[in-house]
């Protein structure tokens, strides 16, 4: 999402926190319902995105497609979810993220679905499937694509100020917020989910699916399994 009063660019992974942050920076504000909040990648609001690398990979041509589709065509229910940036802009608003453990997203995505009708609807999932069901189906794909596809732009690199962690949710926003300058540091929980230990829903077939996936990402954040 991006945030002209900000100055900011906030990359929203899903069940990253990212709902209570958008809310917090105002993108949700006087919005009810679904489809508001803004699930673009880095490449989709990078700027400029027409660079000899954009051209590279058949996942960057698909998000330049995407982008592309996006801003042409999509009906959005939010506004301020087709907000863009100059070049300038870009380069200068502060871009950060909350990543989290692999293995606790996709737990915490499968029970986000299983408990939402129009969820499992959506995406076309049984309301029968078991967690591993699941996983076998749609581990890498959609909402619960590797973290390193929102994150990386054009060039496949990073490119941003600050990168947050979910296991330490509050102290990393309050240096986000503190970083822009907002009079209120603290974050509203807006989505609140029941609390589960994501380890005890894993065996052996499952925890390699999430290692074999994801591998890059737990390599580069240093996330493991155990407690």
């Amino acid at each position: 999402m991006i945030s002209h009063k900000y100055k900011c660019i906030f990359i929203h992974i899903p069940k990253c926190a990212g709902t209570s942050i958008e809310s917090a920076l105002g993108h949700l504000e006087n919005y009810n319902g679904r489809g508001g909040q803004d699930h673009r990648t880095i490449r989709m609001i990078e700027q400029p995105y027409l660079i000899p690398k954009t051209f590279s990979s058949k996942e960057n041509i698909m998000e330049l497609l995407r982008r592309n589709k996006q801003h042409h065509f999509d009906k959005t229910y939010n506004f301020r979810n087709k907000y863009k940036v100059t070049k300038q802009q870009y380069k200068s608003y502060y871009k950060f993220t909350i990543v989290r453990n692999p293995w606790a997203r996709a737990f915490s995505w499968y029970n986000n679905v299983m408990r939402d009708e129009m969820h499992m609807k959506i995406h076309g999932i049984d309301k029968d499937i078991s967690f591993k069901g699941f996983l076998l189906k749609f581990a890498g794909k959609g909402m619960i694509s590797p973290q390193l596809y929102w994150l990386k732009n054009f060039n496949g690199n990073i490119p941003l100020d600050f990168i947050g962690h979910f296991e330490n949710l509050d102290e990393d926003v309050h240096k986000v917020f503190k970083a822009l300058n907002m009079e209120d540091t603290t974050l509203p929980h807006k989505v609140k989910s029941e609390q589960k230990d994501f380890r005890d829903y894993y065996d052996k077939e499952t925890n390699n699916i999430i290692l074999n996936t994801y591998k890059e990402e737990i390599d580069l954040f240093g996330y493991t399994f155990e407690r």
